[in-house]
């Protein structure tokens, strides 16, 4: 049944009393973050600091740093471009069905979605959609026998759709626009499998790397590629957290205070998303810098090309405007103007759809990708016939998960029109 709202009406109200007397001035540390972001024009001392923090004897900074040899200082902001190329724009997204102990037969399944759209160029777009169920043992549990684990599902879901778009590049490198290919992936490309919780999470990762360097391969072999990660409503502070460091005097300060770095300092509170809202006008980005990470060197001493860089964007326009913090690998970041056609694409494709500033061709891909309750339940009706096919009855969910599927199914909801007499 439907919460009973009456009843937390009461509680609504001091939740919201609770709020108001935290203490966080938004506004003054904001104030602080703006002055701090229009001085850290000193590329000079953004490397002195940097190399502090990176000393054995200070550790736990997980700010933001310069790119390499790079000399763009962090607060440089660049306007929108003044054309989008022509390119071929490859979304991709995965959606998946979990393994269940109440299924009649062990299962999950991963699909992904394909959409290509050609930016500039009068082609109709194409999607591509590649569900797989795996049942085998060897995928559906680990080595104790044990079912595997959601995030081990959810690993394989981002392997896969990397491994697919990297493979459609590969298949169109061929009749690819001028301005190339952009990859788009939706989240952060800075993927990291857990041994702790994902089986085979070092041949994941092998993987996920391998497909990255397919990638990288097609711009070897003639044809740009510009992979990106397109991160949503962005939570990180690292930004803020460079600016913090740039605060204090020296490195014995440095030292002094490096609890304080770990968590932002004074700065704490705030988000990347919030300074450069208020930095950057509808169209703008941020300069290209990189996080100063365990992850991210991980990254490069795999492969320097792969080591992740970043910058925000302000998409839409008016009123219906979002900040989004996009990954590019370092060999996009180091051709300039891969950088800005991609910023070109991006404030093109989230124009597309009016007041949701968010890019078209990855809304396309996530419809495609999705699969909802009714193609759950689908699926589970052609197991079930699959299993009567071979002569074996499907085993029933215990009744108390089959009165909560029951009780939580769609429903058809029926009215009556016109007057009663």
């Amino acid at each position: 049944m439907p919460i009973e709202f009456n009843k937390i009406t009461e509680q609504v109200y001091k939740m919201g009393s609770m709020i108001e007397q935290v203490d966080f001035d938004f506004d003054r540390h904001m104030q602080i973050a703006l002055r701090r972001f229009a001085s850290a024009g000193d590329v000079d001392a953004v490397r002195q600091r940097i190399q502090w923090v990176r000393q054995s004897d200070i550790s736990g900074y997980r700010g933001a740093a310069l790119l390499g040899d790079d000399d763009t200082p962090p607060n440089l902001i660049y306007p929108p471009p003044q054309a989008s190329p022509q390119a071929l724009v490859i979304a991709a997204d995965g959606s998946q069905v979990y393994p269940s102990d109440q299924s009649a037969i062990h299962y999950y399944l991963i699909n992904i979605g394909l959409f290509m759209y050609y930016q500039g160029a009068a082609h109709l777009p194409e999607q591509i959609t590649l569900p797989t169920l795996y049942f085998h043992k060897s995928h559906v549990h680990d080595r104790f026998g044990h079912l595997v684990s959601n995030r081990t599902v959810d690993a394989r879901r981002t392997v896969a759709e990397m491994q697919a778009m990297s493979a459609l590049a590969w298949e169109r490198r061929h009749s690819a626009p001028a301005g190339g290919i952009v990859a788009l992936y939706d989240n952060s490309l800075m993927f990291t499998a857990s041994a702790d919780d994902v089986t085979d999470a070092d041949d994941l990762q092998k993987d996920y790397h391998a497909a990255m360097q397919h990638l990288y391969d097609i711009q070897a072999n003639g044809t740009r590629v510009t992979l990106a990660g397109y991160v949503d409503n962005p939570r990180g502070s690292v930004v803020l957290r460079l600016l913090h460091l740039l605060s204090l005097r020296d490195e014995a300060e440095i030292k002094f205070k490096q609890a304080e770095i770990e968590r932002g300092g004074d700065l704490e509170g705030l988000r990347d998303r919030h300074l450069f809202h208020a930095v950057l006008s509808a169209g703008e980005r941020s300069a290209v810098m990189v996080q100063n990470s365990p992850r991210n060197l991980d990254y490069k001493r795999r492969n320097p090309s792969q080591e992740i860089a970043f910058f925000y964007v302000k998409v839409g326009v008016g009123d219906h405007t979002a900040i989004a913090r996009v990954d590019i690998p370092a060999w996009v970041a180091a051709e300039p103007a891969a950088v800005d056609d991609l910023h070109a694409v991006l404030l093109a494709q989230s124009a597309m759809q009016g007041r949701n500033p968010y890019p078209y061709a990855l809304t396309r891909a996530d419809e495609l990708a999705y699969v909802g309750g009714r193609d759950k339940a689908k699926l589970n009706e052609l197991i079930n016939i699959e299993l009567r096919r071979k002569g074996l009855a499907p085993a029933l969910a215990a009744p108390k998960a089959r009165g909560k599927e029951l009780a939580r199914s769609e429903k058809t909801r029926y009215e009556v029109k016109g007057d009663l007499r």
